[in-house]
């Protein structure tokens, strides 16, 4: 998955390491921080699943469990969804298109795409790095702080995300704009040969609804069809957002939150 590639990790999580086993047939990622001279582990942002990745048995599970807890003194990190651990785990959810078991958009989602194709809206990519990123300081950065109460620290990150996709030749930036050329919605794509995932993306105009957010999708899901095997829509917990994925094709997928507290008190009850 895109996620625990180092272009990504090196936005993101730029002090992580790597725990290895047998000779990098086991690979995990640790997005590890210190504070107060005690290490932890943490989710990165605009980061999901991480974990352990490569062939893993139970047993090898439970020594990079206790590994974990030997080095770590607080564990909070979304594992991918083919990471077994056996306790201190709860689920996550997110929704996925497998190109190999098809997807079917609903009667909602037909009539939005519809509705922007009558209105002569269009999906443009934008090519340059210079506009990819005037774009994303414009509107997605100001909106991240406002609705999402994203950090500036985050939102620097997260421009360093998509530069270092960028040149990695792993982003996508699709537009769609009206008839007079006019930007109605927005969308990042981070991608590898298995895996996209729909990294941010806004409407700038919800209240007159004209599809334009759902016509972006609609294009995105039909360009990785022939790229990649599984199309990620990143996330989904809100009620409103998982309605809007499944409407696209999009089916649930279950992962874990690892998370173990180990810190000393009163710190432990702080981060309980």
């Amino acid at each position: 998955m895109v996620f625990a590639q180092s272009f990504y990790l090196n936005a993101t999580a730029p002090n992580w390491k790597a725990l290895v086993m047998d000779n990098y047939k086991t690979v995990m990622p640790l997005t590890q921080s210190s504070k107060l001279n005690i290490k932890y582990l943490h989710q990165p942002p605009f980061t999901s699943q991480l974990g352990i990745y490569g062939d893993a048995t139970k047993k090898e599970v439970e020594e990079i469990e206790a590994i974990l807890t030997k080095n770590y003194k607080f564990i909070e990190i979304e594992q991918n969804a083919y990471t077994k651990f056996q306790k201190n785990v709860k689920d996550k959810l997110t929704y996925i298109i497998d190109y190999k078991k098809g997807y079917k958009f609903n009667d909602n989602t037909k009539r939005n795409v519809s509705k922007a194709n009558k209105l002569n809206c269009k999906i443009s990519e934008v090519v340059d790095l210079e506009s990819v990123l005037k774009l994303a300081k414009s509107k997605i950065i100001p909106w991240l702080k406002k609705e999402h109460k994203v950090s500036e620290a985050h939102c620097l990150l997260f421009l360093k995300l998509i530069t270092n996709a960028f040149h990695e030749q792993a982003l996508k930036c699709f537009v769609t704009v009206d008839e007079k050329g006019a930007p109605q919605a927005l969308g990042y794509f981070i991608y590898n040969d298995f895996h996209a995932v729909f990294l941010k993306g806004m409407s700038f105009h919800k209240k007159d609804n004209n599809g334009s957010m759902h016509l972006l999708m609609n294009y995105a899901i039909n360009y990785f069809e022939t790229k990649v095997k599984l199309f990620d829509f990143g996330g989904g917990a809100a009620a409103g957002i998982a309605t809007f994925y499944k409407g696209l094709g999009g089916k649930e997928l279950k992962y874990q939150l690892l998370k173990i507290n180990q810190l000393p008190w009163p710190l432990k009850m702080i981060k309980k």
